[in-house]
């Protein structure tokens, strides 16, 4: 059978690109025990695995290619080894795997000619990767490692056009910033080098002293699995991978909806409440301020003093749960989120400074219109910035990323702290959670930030990042509910 990987949804075009049984199985496999095997190939025993997704990953051009521009279009991911895609797509697997319904089975019967051509080509991409690993090798390998990426995606263009009668001219543009225009580093050399020697072109005495033949091996062994047939396995990965992804989604919504109704109770209590507490703390502060004003005692004096100063830090207590049980709604007004995004960064910079941190916003310049009330999301943002502070405790970093859809616009708060623990990301924006890890979000900081948020019409996503940290996604819409129609 003739598989293909989920259509790339690339601007106007859809690209398919063909997919080997063997990647499907160790995908397939992923998904149903994804601790059994690590993505470097180790199976939890410790035994070395030849089924293991980082295996397939250096025999597999066109994985390897789908999984560069998925990883752009949805994180601007930019890999320096093939390790590194693999281990991407192993953390996004159940997100970037998804078939639409509407397209049907992701498979067709085989047309010889066209599976044997196309194996010639991974075979052609693998000796072309290994040549360029070894004349890179001297250089480290870091640069080894990234020469055999680069040199398994020389042919990305011929990849991105299979069915096609003729690359066209614009495919180039379907491809990651990084890949489309190479540099001039030394991993992109070896592959030039490399190319060259295929082609009897260089002859110096280091491409002497590679053994071409044994490469020439290496690639015709991966040419073969790479058309060998795995079975049921793989015929089946569409299939669970779609119904794990509804299953995924479905808890998703279900936590989703279980903390807004947990907080919206919270709120419901919190309004209550204070309204009670304020009652008697009032007549106790006035109380004081009276004594006060009578009192002749130093010592009486200072005792007074400080029973008004925490009465009042008790009032500023409840002045918050208000804020969050009731905050005023928001007034839209279309801003430049780049801008109220730099506004935030500059205000924060001196605390950032006494942290030792790096405050910076990444990727994007260009402006990012969206209807928010630029005062409650500068108090979420600037919340949330603090929380990556506390968290690092010194000599950090925290990016924030922006990334405007047609609809929606996402913000991303990145820091390279210790991560969030299961059973703190439960309470993460309960109010006053005793139980959090020390510097993580204590008091009503990030409590108020998701109030902002959902009173926008958004919602806020935490999850850790593959190395280090947390990554807390608020999502916005460009646009406030009712507001087109009422400027109709």
């Amino acid at each position: 059978m003739m598989r293909h990987l989920p259509p790339l949804a690339i601007e106007s075009s859809r690209r398919v690109l063909p997919m080997a049984d063997g990647s499907a199985a160790a995908l397939a496999r992923l998904l149903l025990a994804p601790d059994t095997v690590d993505s470097d190939g180790v199976d939890s025993d410790g035994a070395d695995s030849d089924r293991s997704l980082a295996t397939w990953f250096r025999s597999d051009p066109p994985l390897v290619l789908w999984t560069a521009c998925v990883a752009d279009r949805s994180d601007r991911f930019k890999p320096h080894s093939i390790d590194d895609l693999a281990e991407w797509l192993r953390g996004h697997l159940l997100e970037a795997l998804q078939w639409h319904e509407t397209e049907g089975p992701s498979q067709q019967p085989a047309d010889r000619t066209e599976l044997e051509s196309l194996g010639k080509r991974v075979e052609s991409a693998v000796r072309l990767a290994d040549l360029a690993s070894q004349l890179a090798a001297k250089e480290g390998q870091e640069t080894s490692e990234m020469a055999y990426l680069h040199g398994l995606l020389h042919e990305a263009v011929e990849w991105l056009s299979v069915g096609e009668a003729a690359p066209s001219s614009d495919v180039a543009d379907d491809l990651p910033a990084w890949l489309a225009e190479p540099d001039d580093s030394p991993a992109t050399e070896a592959v030039r080098r490399a190319s060259a020697m295929l082609c009897d072109e260089d002859e110096t005495p280091e491409a002497a002293r590679i053994d071409l033949d044994a490469a020439s091996r290496r690639a015709t062994e991966c040419r073969r699995r790479w058309l060998a047939e795995e079975g049921e396995l793989a015929a089946w990965l569409p299939v669970l991978s779609n119904k794990l992804g509804r299953l995924a989604a479905l808890e998703d919504e279900f936590e989703a909806t279980l903390q807004s109704e947990k907080l919206e109770a919270m709120a419901e209590f919190a309004a209550g409440a204070g309204h009670e507490i304020n009652n008697p703390l009032t007549v106790i502060a006035g109380r004081a301020q009276l004594f006060l004003r009578e009192e002749k005692d130093p010592e009486r004096r200072r005792a007074l003093a400080l029973m008004n100063a925490q009465a009042k830090r008790v009032y500023e207590m409840i002045a918050d749960m208000m804020l969050f049980a009731r905050p005023p709604q928001p007034e839209p007004e279309t801003v430049d989120l780049l801008e109220l995004v730099d506004g935030v960064i500059d205000e924060l910079a001196p605390q950032a400074a006494l942290h030792e941190t790096e405050l910076k916003r990444t990727e994007t310049d260009d402006p990012v219109s969206i209807e928010v009330d630029p005062t409650q999301l500068t108090v979420a943002l600037r919340a949330m910035c603090q929380n990556a502070l506390e968290a690092i405790g010194r000599s950090g970093c925290i990016e924030i990323r922006i990334r405007g859809g047609e609809r929606d616009v996402r913000i991303d708060v990145m820091d390279d702290g210790p991560g969030i623990s299961p059973e703190e990301r439960r309470h993460l924006f309960d109010p006053y959670y005793s139980a959090r890890q020390a510097g993580r979000g204590l008091g009503l900081g990030l409590s108020k930030c998701w109030r902002i948020v959902t009173n926008h019409g958004g919602r806020i996503d935490v999850a850790n990042r593959p190395d280090q940290g947390a990554v807390f996604t608020i999502t916005l819409p460009r646009q406030q509910a009712g507001r087109a129609s009422d400027q109709g």
